[in-house]
């Protein structure tokens, strides 16, 4: 028989431990766990970027502001920063969602709400920076 990992052991080959634990709760903890460690290393990359911007326009005046932020290069910067600190916001108040409420109605209900209120906040972060950068 073959023992590869993407096929079911039979019951009698498993052990008692194995059966107990199953695949897990939901069977894709290691994928999220990466996926808010990668958004966690891009984020602090990024707040480097966002660090330099802020230096760069200590003391500027609001038309220089609005000229650096409207270059395109900081422009996707930030857009760029925006969506990574808004999917690490988001992963990170999944998994204490999902850790900590119990009832499932309002399990589902914050989560979907989590969702919204993330991708809000992305979509004014794009909307302010696009006013800025193309004057809409």
């Amino acid at each position: 028989m073959n023992s590869d990992c993407n096929t079911k052991e039979p019951k009698r080959f498993q052990t008692p431990l194995k059966r107990a634990r199953g695949p897990g709760s939901a069977g894709d903890g290691t994928g999220h766990f990466m996926t808010q460690r990668a958004t966690a290393a891009v984020s602090f990359v990024l707040l480097v970027f966002l660090a330099v911007v802020f230096v760069l326009l200590a003391g500027a005046d609001y038309e220089r502001a609005r000229r650096v932020v409207g270059e395109p290069l900081v422009a996707t910067g930030l857009v760029f920063t925006a969506a990574a600190f808004t999917w690490h916001m988001k992963l990170g108040m999944q998994v204490i969602i999902e850790d900590y409420v119990h009832h499932e109605l309002l399990k589902y209900a914050l989560l979907t709400a989590n969702i919204l209120f993330c991708a809000a906040i992305f979509f004014l972060a794009l909307i302010s920076v696009g006013r800025v950068t193309f004057g809409f």
